[in-house]
């Protein structure tokens, strides 16, 4: 059973009908309400995040690589890496982040400031058969001599992205037609969007998010988190209806 909770827009938020629950994030209730879609309270609703970026390498190894992005990877977690080369060649392996640095600030062509990182990753599967494929992708795109040996750290000529996924899982704290509250361990910039999976009682709900707010709260029984507000995008009909299926069933 789930009880509604009193919601108001924040302030300044592009999208007037996205609501955040006061009484969970402030510990106040609004004078005034403006909500297009109620917000309810529920318990024991997961789900997880999974977020993608694109990375240049900067050199690699057989045993790792160092890139360049506009996201700050944490240390010591796994990542699914992308490597591609041409139209044929893909390899997908596992990383860990061993180190990551804020190198400086970059300006977009619209003129908008981005972060520049640098990261090394130390790659997790290289004692299986993707070793020989990464031997054979050092081989097709490492800045060396013919009759050099496969060995040591290499700059690759390659216009290509890696591409750096990881997930993270979540707690729903309130949900909606049109948003949820979250409470996860990463702390991501608004305007982040991400695809995601929401585990409703049964139901496998599978869409796309946008971050509009996020802040560290204290859990009891974990220490600190991050919450944050999550407006669904790109929501098809069949996804729409599986929430609105969902909270009608909590309320009865």
């Amino acid at each position: 059973m789930v009880r509604r909770a009193r919601k108001a827009t924040l302030a300044g938020q592009e999208n007037p009908g996205f609501c955040y629950d006061f009484s969970v994030m402030t510990g106040k209730i609004p004078t005034k309400e403006r909500r297009r879609h109620p917000r309810h309270q529920v318990n024991d609703v997961k789900g997880t995040l999974r977020f993608s970026s694109g990375a240049k390498i900067i050199n690699m190894s057989l045993t790792g690589m160092a890139v360049e992005t506009d996201t700050q990877v944490r240390v010591g977690r796994s990542y699914s890496l992308t490597l591609k080369h041409g139209n044929d060649f893909v390899l997908t392996l596992s990383g860990s982040v061993v180190w990551c640095h804020l190198r400086g600030i970059r300006k977009t062509d619209g003129g908008e400031t981005k972060s520049v990182y640098h990261a090394g990753f130390r790659f997790e599967d290289i004692l299986t058969d993707k070793a020989q494929e990464l031997t054979r992708f050092l081989e097709a795109t490492a800045i060396i001599a013919l009759d050099t040996r496969i060995s040591g750290r290499f700059k690759l000529k390659l216009t290509e992205p890696v591409d750096l996924d990881t997930e993270y899982a979540f707690v729903v704290k309130t949900i909606s037609a049109s948003g949820l509250l979250l409470e996860t361990e990463t702390a991501p910039p608004e305007g982040t969007t991400f695809d995601m999976e929401v585990h409703l009682h049964g139901v496998v709900l599978q869409t796309r998010g946008r971050i509009v707010h996020s802040r560290e709260v204290t859990d009891p029984k974990t220490g600190r988190v991050t919450q944050i507000g999550v407006e669904f995008v790109e929501s098809a009909e069949a996804e729409r209806h599986a929430i609105e299926d969902f909270i009608a069933q909590q309320l009865h």
